[in-house]
């Protein structure tokens, strides 16, 4: 078959093509290639922020608009440098991760650490001062999500992880549903205009992970037992009990597949039980605590993980030993897989995760078992900017 150039294409062709843009870089990228491509397609239209949460925080907090919650978006990419400044050095030319979030009210784009999620900032010794996405090639990875208060963009501690289902998903139309994890293991549910949340299955306060997997939400308990929230907000079990001995529990999708990592903690002291969370002789089933923050693994360093890969067609559990060419990166916001392939110079079978007693990002070599520091790791320029005017705020 003969190849055409894409400057011999149809101008026929570009409205067609631009339709399916539908991120602003993309558009962004698509329009400043030429004036042809320019005229196809309108600039991007920045939808309408989602209306603020008003969920009831308690004990404080309560009908103030400012202690709304606001759901951010953040977007993980591959990036790769296509300037020849950076060229001149062949380490600032490989690819790395690098997340974006997007302000909800503003539209403002904010650089993350893809680990750690801290935010990184231009260094006072750069001579650039702008971030031009259009000198990089991007390919987006993941989407993740996160609810921060509107006054001060902090985020709702009490909420651990929380997915956003795509429009018309459990019947519910065109509103925007979400499913997250809060107050330490709760489940919940709720649509925007929500006053409050509801509580999806009052019969187990465990869960460890959420994650939407083939257009489902998924869960996983403190039992490794993974679930799926059908469209009656009905928890149904999907697979067997993982009965692993670790203190949390990561649900990450792996070229089609499900795994559970088992990550392994230090024994604490620790006197608060977890799950029955009281305030004033209330439980709080519906309300996210006000700054509530308690938990032992925050408490305690990571010792060990174990990875388990669930057999589908079996109903089984298979022990993973080896992950290949894969990298499992474990943030807070999200947890995802790479190939180390994409990224020169990265060794794979390993796990990056954040050490949060400490804050800082740390990886687990599955070959030799050991823990070290990320930015210590061969490759650790996977996950660091690949400039010097970048640092971490």
């Amino acid at each position: 078959m003969d190849t055409v150039k894409w400057s011999d294409l149809p101008k026929e062709l570009w409205p067609i093509i631009g339709k399916f843009l539908h991120s602003r870089i993309d558009v962004l990228r698509f329009r400043s290639v030429c004036s042809i491509w320019r005229s196809s397609r309108p600039p991007f239209q920045r939808p309408p922020p989602p209306p603020s949460l008003p969920l009831k925080f308690s004990p404080a907090g309560a009908g103030d608009p400012k202690n709304q919650g606001l759901l951010f978006q953040s977007t993980t990419y591959r990036m790769e440098s296509l300037t020849d400044d950076d060229r001149c050095c062949s380490s600032l030319s490989k690819p790395w991760l690098m997340k974006l979030e997007e302000d909800p009210n503003s539209g403002e784009m904010r650089l993350l650490h893809p680990v750690t999620n801290f935010p990184l900032w231009y260094s006072p010794s750069s001579t650039s001062k702008v971030f031009n996405l259009l000198e990089f090639r991007l390919v987006e990875l993941r989407k993740s999500y996160g609810l921060k208060f509107g006054k001060n963009n902090v985020s709702l501690k009490s909420v651990h992880k929380l997915v956003v289902m795509p429009c018309n998903h459990l019947g519910f139309g065109d509103e925007c549903v979400m499913f997250m994890l809060y107050n330490e293991g709760k489940l919940g549910f709720v649509r925007f205009g929500d006053e409050k949340l509801t509580h999806v299955d009052e019969q187990n306060s465990h869960y460890d992970d959420i994650i939407v997997y083939k257009d489902q939400c998924y869960v996983v308990d403190k039992w490794g037992t993974i679930s799926w929230v059908s469209s009656a907000l009905q928890v149904i079990q999907f697979a067997p009990p993982l009965c692993g001995f670790g203190g949390q529990k990561h649900l990450v999708e792996c070229c089609d597949d499900l795994y559970v990592v088992d990550q392994y903690f230090e024994k604490v002291s620790y006197h608060h039980e977890r799950g029955m969370l009281r305030y004033q002789g209330r439980d709080l089933d519906n309300e996210l605590i006000f700054g509530h923050h308690h938990n032992s693994r925050s408490e305690a360093d990571a010792v060990d993980f174990r990875v388990y890969k669930l057999d589908q067609e079996w109903g089984k559990w298979v022990n993973v030993r080896n992950l290949g060419d894969q990298v499992f990166i474990l943030s807070d916001d999200v947890s995802f897989s790479v190939s180390a392939r994409e990224f020169a110079g990265v060794k794979g079978n390993c796990i990056f995760f954040v050490e949060q007693k400490r804050d800082y990002s740390r990886v687990f070599n599955l070959e030799d078992g050991r823990i070290r520091n990320l930015a210590a790791w061969c490759s650790s320029q996977m996950v660091q900017p690949p400039s010097t005017w970048l640092g971490l705020d």
